[in-house]
C-alpha cells in the first residue's frame, strides 16, 4: 500500500479545509422557485401572489405570471428568519378558487422546488353533493345542568377536482341533532364565513378540493340521552364522554378502551367502522364495570384545547385512536388570503368596514403565529 509523506499530506488537508470552509460561506439565494400544477399538467396562465408575515409585515409583497411550463421564480426581501416568527407563502388563483403552496419558515426550503396544487373545478347542484365522511369525532363534557359537545369531522373529496358552489347553492350539508344549541362554527381548515348554521344543518359553500379537510363544530346539547343525525356512511365513528358520566349505550358502536388526560381526566370511548345508519341513539344503559384506560393525554388534550389540530382514526376493529395530523396554519393562510383580496377588491370601504378587517386580520395573523 503507498505511504504518502507530510509534503504530500498537508496540501491536501489544506485544500480539504479551504473547500470546507467556502461550502460553510455560500449565502443561500433568497428565491422561491416553484411550479403550479392543475391536476397533473402545468398551470400555462396565471399570476402567483408571495405573501410574507412577519413582526412588521403581513400581506401580499409581490407577484409574477408563471411561464409557459407553470414554472415561477419570486425573490424574497431576505431568507426567513425564525427569530421573527417569519413565514412566506405563495398563492394563485385557478377557475375561482385560491390555492396555495406550503408555508416557507427555513432557509433549507428554498434549495427545493416550491409547488402548488391546482385542481380544475366541478360545480354541484344547488343542494350540493355527498362528500365522504372520513372520520367523525364527537367529545361530551358535563357543563352544569347541559353538555357541551365538541363535534370534529374530517371530510374527504375522492374525486380530482375541486368541488363549488353554485350562486346560492352549497356544496355539502349536514344536519345535527335538533335540540343543538349555542352552535359556534369555524374552527379547523374552513373558516366561519364559508361554513355557517342553518335550520339545523351545517353548510359548506367553500370550494372543496381533491383531499382532506378537517373542521370543528361546538354546540350544547340539554342531555347525554340525544338522537345523532348521521346520513350516508361514515367511515370511522368514535364518541368519547368525559367522567363522570351516567352509563350510556350507543346504538351502533361498541364500548373501546377509556382514555385519560394528564390532568386526570378520563373519556369512555364508544367506537365504530363504516356506519351507515341513519341515527346514533344515546341513551341511558346499565351499569357495568369501566373498560381499560389508554393513556394518550397529548393527542386528546390538543384536539380540545387547540380545537382542530388532530382528529382520530379509531375503530371497533383498532385497539387504539390514531390520530391523524391536519396542519392548521393551511385554513389559516387560506382565510387570511381571502380576507386581503376581499378588503383590496373594496372601492371605498368605510371606518368600521377597515376597523373589522384589521381586527379579523391581527386575529388571524396572531393565530397563524401560535399555530405548531
Amino acid at each position: 500500500m503507498p505511504r504518502f509523506g507530510a509534503s504530500v499530506l498537508l496540501p491536501l488537508l489544506a485544500v480539504a479545509l479551504t473547500a470546507r470552509d467556502v461550502r460553510g460561506q455560500v449565502a443561500v439565494d433568497a428565491v422561491l422557485h416553484g411550479r403550479v400544477l392543475v391536476g397533473d399538467v402545468p398551470l400555462t396562465v396565471g399570476t402567483v401572489v408571495l405573501h410574507q408575515i412577519n413582526d412588521v409585515t403581513q400581506g401580499e409583497i409581490d407577484s409574477t405570471r408563471v411561464a409557459s411550463d407553470g414554472t415561477f421564480s419570486l425573490r424574497l426581501p431576505g431568507v426567513p428568519n425564525p427569530t421573527r416568527g417569519e413565514l412566506y407563502f405563495a398563492a394563485v388563483r385557478h377557475a375561482g378558487v385560491m390555492y396555495f403552496g406550503y408555508a416557507v419558515t427555513e432557509a433549507i426550503q428554498l434549495d427545493s422546488l416550491y409547488q402548488i396544487q391546482a385542481y380544475d373545478t366541478l360545480v354541484a347542484p344547488a343542494e350540493g353533493v355527498p362528500v365522504t365522511l372520513e372520520a367523525r369525532n364527537i367529545f361530551f363534557e358535563p357543563d352544569g345542568a347541559s353538555w357541551r359537545i365538541t363535534d370534529v369531522f374530517q371530510l374527504r373529496n375522492d374525486l380530482d377536482r375541486t368541488l363549488v358552489a353554485r350562486p346560492g347553492g352549497r356544496v355539502w350539508s349536514y344536519p345535527l341533532p335538533d335540540v343543538a344549541t349555542e352552535v359556534i362554527t369555524g374552527e379547523g381548515e374552513i373558516s366561519a364565513d364559508v361554513i355557517t348554521y342553518e335550520e339545523g344543518s351545517l353548510v359548506v359553500r367553500a370550494a372543496l378540493p381533491p383531499g382532506e379537510r378537517m373542521f370543528v363544530v361546538r354546540y350544547t346539547l340539554p342531555s347525554p340521552e340525544v338522537e345523532i343525525p348521521t346520513p350516508g356512511a361514515t367511515e370511522m365513528f368514535d364518541v368519547l364522554v368525559r367522567e363522570p358520566a351516567p352509563p350510556l349505550e350507543i346504538e351502533g358502536l361498541v364500548p373501546a378502551e377509556s382514555i385519560e388526560l394528564e390532568g386526570g381526566g378520563t373519556y369512555r370511548r364508544f367506537a365504530g367502522e363504516d356506519v351507515a345508519t341513519p341515527f346514533l341513539r344515546v341513551a341511558l344503559g346499565e351499569e357495568q364495570g369501566p373498560p381499560p384506560v389508554r393513556w394518550i393525554a397529548v393527542v386528546l388534550a390538543a384536539v380540545l384545547a387547540v380545537g382542530g389540530l388532530l382528529a382520530f382514526r379509531g375503530g371497533s376493529r383498532r385497539s387504539t385512536p390514531v390520530p391523524v395530523r391536519v396542519d392548521p396554519r393551511h385554513g389559516l393562510l387560506l382565510e387570511l388570503a381571502r380576507l386581503d383580496e376581499e378588503f383590496q377588491g373594496r372601492r371605498s370601504p368605510s371606518k368600521a368596514a377597515q376597523q373589522e378587517y384589521q381586527s379579523r386580520r391581527a386575529e388571524l395573523i396572531r393565530r397563524l403565529k401560535t399555530s405548531t
